[in-house]
């Protein structure tokens, strides 16, 4: 484990208040406060045809309308139970208990929680007097009175074991559908229809060919179905693309027959053969033909990766020894033919990224542990004593060598503000000496073109752009940029210019915050610095955020937010008294 900051004294948490001014002193004295104020410029004319951007890197938080999620419907009145997939189901009966509670599955130490489960499990059983009920009711029942406190206890991979377990087949011939029209979001649905517009533009055809990539799942079997509808419902044609870590382990051994046994190691997923036996069949079959990816790009106009661990996508993409495999090569020649076009979500977006990749990690940690390159530590560790050496389920950890290289300009974040991440994206910054870092909120996609380095921001919120990160061992600070929907520029591996901010955005009606290290405080507060302020100070517990704005910084408000040009930001933290 490698890491540049160390815990300090109070003494040092006294002179903290004089870090962040110093480095906002070395931005500007050491040139590292670089300019984006070539405003008004036009974006540059695409040289030839095809679509106007390969890249969609959309920041997470996409409200889908779907049969198994009618809370993001409208209407919901086009469900149909007899043909539509509504609900996962549970099945409490004794041959699914002794799966779920078999020696094979639980390590020897924690075979005494295992025998606290089955008793969990025998109450609950008793208590709803049924075998089988959906998911959601058996989650409510073992989350309340007598089996509350024993679910707190549980760490997350050994709930998602039960939860494998106990889980029936899907029935066949029901899928979970998606209806795009009657979204209540519009902006999830019109990043959606966006990408389907830009795979559109490759060939010119009305319904073009998407390959959903869902490796970065944790059960890529189930999520298929969802992008599939999503994608067809948008007016694609979509195909389910299955590669994912277990598939790339599965090969490099030519055991792609024992596919279903890779999955418990290198997904953190049990038993999904018997549960989603169809899509198992398509991915043995995938797994055995290693030409299978490339002949499928062959025919593809777009290509969407989803899912939240980026570890897991990369894993999917790229070799033990970090080399792309042959179908990651094939993406990228498309990509800078001008002939496919890339998607991704979540961990997708992360893992787009040449330059360190940021694995795990909260803002809180990184500003006082700092930034470590080693593997994610598994969520909720600390409760069946999984967790690295040094490490916790907060730890702040990246991937030095990157991810799949498809954005080389700089290193990547999603969930940005509404996860208050920026002190995480900027502490990963300073430690790896890279020029530029990029945060994408939800619900809001950058457009990229990799070939004449065009962008533009797209969606209900914003990008945040971290450039010349420096730090101390209490405090992270850069010269920022904040972009919302509709504004561009061009960009590169140190700075984005050329930037038009944009005239107008839907007006956000989030509740305002002034929690900065896990919310979207900071955002929230840069309205100040469109309001004739030229500095605003957060407090949050033991950490402070300041942000600056000076006479070479432009600002612009915008549907209710502040959009900025050459701001400067600090945060710092003050250790407690420890006695």
């Amino acid at each position: 484990m490698l890491s540049n900051v160390r815990r300090l004294g109070s003494s040092a948490g006294k002179q903290s208040k004089f870090l962040v001014n110093a480095l906002f002193a070395g931005l500007c004295l050491g040139g590292s406060f670089y300019s984006a104020t070539a405003l008004a410029q036009p974006e540059q004319e695409p040289s030839q045809q095809g679509p106007d951007y390969q890249l969609m890197l959309i920041g997470g938080g996409l409200k889908i309308c779907s049969s198994m999620d009618s809370m993001n419907c409208n209407l919901a009145d086009w469900f149909e139970r007899d043909e539509m997939r509504m609900d996962r189901y549970i099945n409490l009966g004794g041959r699914y208990r002794e799966a779920a509670l078999d020696d094979r599955v639980w390590p020897a130490l924690r075979r005494p929680m295992r025998d606290r489960v089955k008793g969990a499990l025998d109450t609950v059983y008793e208590r709803l007097n049924e075998e089988i009920i959906p998911e959601r009711v058996f989650v409510e029942e073992f989350t309340r009175r007598a089996t509350r406190h024993l679910y707190s206890e549980l760490s997350d991979s050994e709930w998602n074991r039960i939860i494998d377990h106990l889980e029936m087949p899907v029935p066949e011939g029901k899928t979970e559908q998606a209806n795009i029209s009657d979204n209540l979001n519009k902006a999830s649905r019109e990043i959606v229809k966006r990408f389907v517009s830009l795979a559109a533009s490759v060939d010119g055809k009305e319904k073009p060919e998407v390959l959903v990539v869902t490796a970065g799942a944790r059960d890529p079997l189930h999520e298929a179905d969802l992008y599939l509808s999503l994608f067809e419902n948008a007016g694609a044609n979509p195909t389910w693309l299955p590669i994912d870590a277990a598939v790339a382990a599965a090969r490099r051994d030519n055991a792609c027959d024992k596919l279903d046994s890779y999955r418990p190691k290198a997904l953190g997923s049990w038993d999904r053969a018997r549960v989603h036996s169809q899509r198992h069949k398509t991915q043995v079959e995938f797994c055995k033909n290693e030409n299978a990816g490339q002949e499928m790009l062959a025919k593809a106009d777009a290509v969407f990766i989803a899912g939240s661990n980026q570890n897991l996508v990369r894993n999917a993409f790229l070799t033990q020894a970090n080399r792309p495999t042959a179908l990651l090569q094939s993406i990228y020649e498309g990509l800078q033919a001008k002939t496919l076009v890339v998607g991704a979500t979540e961990g997708g977006t992360a893992a787009m990224t040449a330059r360190p990749m940021v694995t795990n990690g909260t803002s809180r940690s990184a500003m006082i542990d700092g930034a470590n390159s080693a593997e994610p530590p598994p969520f909720n560790c600390h409760r069946d004593k999984t967790c690295p050496q040094n490490l916790d389920q907060n730890s702040l950890t990246y991937h030095p060598l990157g991810g799949l290289s498809l954005f080389p300009y700089a290193t990547l974040d999603t969930e940005f503000s509404e996860q208050g991440r920026h002190a995480r994206m900027l502490r990963l910054a300073a430690t790896t000496s890279i020029p530029m870092a990029v945060g994408v909120d939800e619900n809001t996609a950058l457009l990229v073109n990799v070939l004449n380095n065009n962008f533009r921001v797209f969606g209900e919120r914003g990008v945040f752009f971290g450039i010349g990160a420096q730090q101390t061992d209490a405090a992270v600070a850069s010269a920022f940029h904040y972009l919302l929907d509709g504004s561009h520029g061009t960009i590169s591996d140190s700075d984005i210019s050329n930037v038009q901010l944009s005239d107008s955005v839907g007006l956000i009606t989030a509740e305002p915050t002034r929690k900065f290290m896990e919310a979207r405080g900071s955002i929230d507060a840069l309205r100040l610095l469109c309001s004739e302020r030229t500095q605003m100070r957060l407090v949050e517990d033991a950490f402070t955020m300041v942000v600056q704005v000076d006479d070479s910084s432009t600002t612009k408000k915008t549907g209710g937010e502040c959009q900025i040009l050459n701001g400067r930001m600090g945060i710092m933290y003050d250790a407690p008294e420890q006695f």
